[in-house]
């Protein structure tokens, strides 16, 4: 099984994570014949990315060689790859075929919990407001046996 582009050469794979990553490599496979990928580029944390945004500036880019049983590995900058909670890569060139075609992608990295604290809304007050803080005072009652 494959994927393969449907228009020109072009692909792009939108990968979340349910953790925080730090990726450390990258394999890809694909067909012995020219629709092997050429290039690739990497961006982190652009969900929901189109091939819109792929004119901006990628995190990496890797120049490929043909790969038919998944050995090379290609290192990724741990600097710039220690937080990623969702990558995407975008397949740009082959090696001259119409489509290109990927037969397999592997991921090399640590996976950690993610830790997103939501924005908290907080009051703050300058002076007290009486009105807010009631005090339910307690009477005291005797009751005697006789």
């Amino acid at each position: 099984q494959f994927v393969e582009s449907d228009a020109d050469e072009e692909l792009l794979f939108n990968i979340p994570f349910t953790g925080n990553v730090k990726l450390k490599g990258i394999i890809i496979m694909g067909e012995d014949d020219d629709s092997h990928p050429s290039e690739m580029r990497l961006y982190k944390n652009i969900p929901q990315m189109s091939f819109d945004d792929t004119d901006r500036e990628p995190d990496q880019t890797f120049s490929l060689n043909r790969d038919l049983t998944g050995e090379l590995e290609y290192a990724t900058k741990i600097s710039r790859f220690s937080n990623v909670y969702h990558l995407s890569i975008h397949i740009s060139k082959n090696f001259g075929a119409d489509t290109t075609k990927v037969l397999y992608i592997g991921l090399r990295g640590e996976w950690t919990e993610l830790r997103r604290h939501e924005v908290t809304i907080c009051n703050y007050e300058a002076s007290a407001n009486p009105a807010d803080h009631r005090v339910h005072q307690v009477t005291p009652q005797t009751h005697f046996i006789s």
